[in-house]
């Protein structure tokens, strides 16, 4: 009777383990605690969904949903005010999926936080350029055009600037 319940007990801890452990559904459960129906962020659990993403990446390298995990969690952790983590994962990005559709987006991403977040003209401009370089046609080539033409201008420098043209 003893050996039985040992067994039991054995199965149920596998069986709860595997439902546990399976990064899809956490991130789904988090996905959906996350995002409320207002579409606000909630920011207690945003953090736990940044990790399981990029955890997810780590343990699935290979895998078709790693590199859409990792943009998720650019755009997750940008939203959560924290630069510098968004900047790390974006550069984990860059390097491990060079060829993933939406790393052209992350890489102009990165540059907007350099400008915008950081003030760093010097840096953002030369992330603008990198983005020309690899991207001379991309989704966002005009909008880097733009950028490195008005970094550093004041609100009223742009609007001055506009009204001149």
């Amino acid at each position: 009777m003893k050996r039985l319940f040992l067994i039991l007990a054995f199965i149920a801890l596998v069986l709860a383990g595997c439902n546990n452990n399976d990064p899809a559904k956490r991130i789904n459960k988090l996905e959906q605690q996350v995002f409320a129906t207002d579409g606000a962020i909630v920011p207690e659990v945003a953090n736990d969904l940044v990790s399981a993403y990029c955890d997810f990446a780590d343990a699935n390298p290979n895998d078709a949903m790693a590199p859409e995990y990792l943009f998720k969690a650019v755009d997750v952790s940008l939203n959560l005010n924290e630069p510098q983590h968004t900047i790390f994962i974006i550069d984990r990005l860059l390097k491990d999926y060079p060829d993933y559709p939406r790393t052209q987006a992350a890489l102009f991403v990165k540059a907007f936080i350099f400008e915008t977040k950081y003030e760093n003209y010097d840096m953002a401009k030369k992330i603008y350029e990198q983005y020309l370089v690899m991207y001379p046609d991309g989704e966002f080539a005009e909008s880097c055009r733009s950028s490195i033409e008005n970094l550093g201008l004041t609100p009223e420098e742009l609007v001055k600037k506009f009204e001149n043209q």
